[in-house]
């Protein structure tokens, strides 16, 4: 037995190389059936859909206008194999993928996962590649062990993708946002505007590693089986479906290692499938010898490439160090901006305030007011940002309160104004709360100005809570006088209401309630 270990090496590489060839020769033999070699012949360019941003697995690249990845690579083996031209169709996108696969104007996709839904139009292949599904947050992000542990939070999931399918099915009280491609999804997470992204693991490290996604990282594995890989075929085609299963077959074990290895820069560990090598060859002995050999060397790789896993990782650690102390530099420039921001403000107000002493006219003292008012809401809102642990996030009920109690106490002198103030919990941002607190400020401003005359009491009341994705909803109003039917205002007031819901996105309404009640449906600034 240690006769055959210390065999020459120069014989040992022969040996493997014979044997590679045997394999070889053995996977070009495809036996077509004769209605199938027809069908090729009858078809000799099809055209298919895919994603052009799911790289490492299919990517259209921009600069040179060519289709790449691991499915283009498994596409060059079945046109080698078979003759047939599969040509990608140009500026099209996974969505569009999808519809036009369902209405049968795409006839295939060549990368493209099964289930219950799309078996209705689709015959699929045998799998012919896996990948793991997995969940990814950022680095600073509590700890999370299954999908259960995200009920209630918000993940970012490409358009089109099946997981979100699954997920919405299994776990729906996980809210989806939809992105375009993995890189916005996970560009989602990496900034914090979302909580997870899910997904496969190839394509999650591809762009870990491409982009430099230092924040992120591959939090725990899914439930869910394997991400399977299959072609896609329109339902009267069963014999390409026949044609490419045969070609997949024939590929062997090596090959496929090799078009993964080549795309997908992070470690795996593959069984060693010595089940062809008994067609090959009949010596037991030999057979054995193969496997040790083929360890041996994959162990040896496998260093390796821990190796330089390990080095790859600590430049990574030594850059976050790094990009963590310029966002505590950047952090303190920011408050000290916002601190003179204010005071810049509250100089402002006071000029107003001390020009205003010398109008005679009640009108232009009133303009003078309402524009004092609308500087102190934006000064309030940049003393609150000054003042927060946390730049990024103020206490929005907190901040409203104080807005509205302070136009209170400066428009009503004898009357007796109940605030009622609810907001939900919610993470609105500084390009948010800006235009929301100045609209605030105009509502409040016209309640107390028109909404009591002849009263000596009544209500002010602000709601804000959260509808789905980015959409927020704010009810605001008194329970005074109302509205006349037939009356239109055009003040400035009005003009700036209508200027900063269109900042929004939102859309402004009256509700049939008692005194001027409106509804304001809006977007949080600054979320895809």
């Amino acid at each position: 037995m240690l006769s055959f270990f210390k065999m020459n090496k120069s014989f040992l590489i022969l040996l493997l190389s014979i044997i590679t060839f045997i394999g070889n020769v053995n996977a070009q033999e495809i036996d077509f059936t004769e209605a199938e070699k027809a069908w090729i012949k009858e078809h000799p360019v099809i055209y298919h859909g895919y994603d052009p941003t799911w790289a490492p697995f299919e990517f259209y690249n921009e600069k040179d206008t060519l289709y790449y990845g691991i499915i283009a690579d498994y596409i060059k083996i079945v046109e080698d194999k078979t003759g047939i031209d599969l040509r990608p169709i140009p500026n099209i996108t996974w969505k569009e993928t999808i519809k036009k696969l369902e209405t049968g104007e795409v006839d295939l996709a060549t990368g493209i996962s099964s289930n219950e839904r799309r078996k209705g139009f689709l015959n699929f292949t045998k799998p012919y590649i896996s990948f793991p599904l997995v969940i990814v947050t950022r680095k600073d992000y509590d700890f999370i062990g299954d999908l259960k542990d995200l009920n209630g939070k918000e993940v970012a999931l490409p358009t089109g993708f099946y997981t979100s399918e699954m997920i919405s099915r299994d776990f729906p009280k996980i809210q989806i946002i939809h992105a375009d491609g993995v890189k916005e999804a996970l560009k989602s997470v990496s900034f914090g505007t979302a909580d997870a992204f899910v997904g496969n693991l190839a394509v999650v490290s591809y762009y870990i590693n491409k982009e430099g996604f230092t924040n992120i990282k591959i939090a725990a594995p899914t439930r869910y089986k394997n991400s399977d890989l299959s072609f896609g075929v329109r339902k009267d085609w069963p014999e390409l479906v026949s044609i490419v299963d045969k070609v997949f077959e024939a590929i062997p074990p090596e090959e496929h290692n090799k078009i993964k290895l080549d795309w997908i820069q992070v470690r795996y560990e593959y069984g060693v499938n010595v089940g062809k090598i008994v067609y090959i060859t009949g010596i037991l002995l030999l057979i054995v010898l193969l496997v040790i050999v083929i360890i041996l060397l994959w162990n040896r790789s496998l260093q390796r490439e821990i190796v330089k896993r390990n080095i790859i990782e600590k430049k990574l650690e030594n850059s976050l160090s790094e990009l963590e102390k310029k966002n505590d530099e950047k952090r303190a420039m920011l408050k000290e901006i916002h601190h003179r921001v204010k005071n810049n403000l509250q100089v402002v107000n006071s000029l107003l305030k001390f020009q205003s002493r010398k109008l005679k006219s009640e009108e232009a003292v009133t303009m003078f007011k309402e524009t004092r008012n609308r500087v102190l809401s934006m000064a309030m809102l940049h003393e609150k940002m000054y003042r927060s642990d946390d730049i990024n996030q103020i206490d929005v009920q907190d901040y409203i309160s104080l807005l509205v109690e302070d136009l209170v106490k400066s428009y009503t002198v004898d009357k007796q104004i109940k605030i009622s103030i609810k907001i939900a919990p919610v993470n609105l941002m500084m390009r948010t709360l800006v235009p929301l607190g100045l609209i605030i400020n105009e509502m409040i401003t016209n309640s107390l100005k028109h909404g009591f005359k002849n009263r000596t009491k009544g209500e002010i009341s602000v709601r804000i809570k959260h509808l789905e994705g980015v959409r927020y909803e704010m009810i605001i109003g008194d329970n005074g006088n109302g509205i006349k039917e037939g009356h239109k205002s055009t003040g400035i007031g009005v003009k700036l209401i209508k200027t900063f819901t269109k900042q929004l996105n939102g859309t402004l309404e009256q509700l049939d309630m008692p005194g001027a009640v409106f509804k304001l449906t809006f977007d949080k600034i600054g979320v895809s």
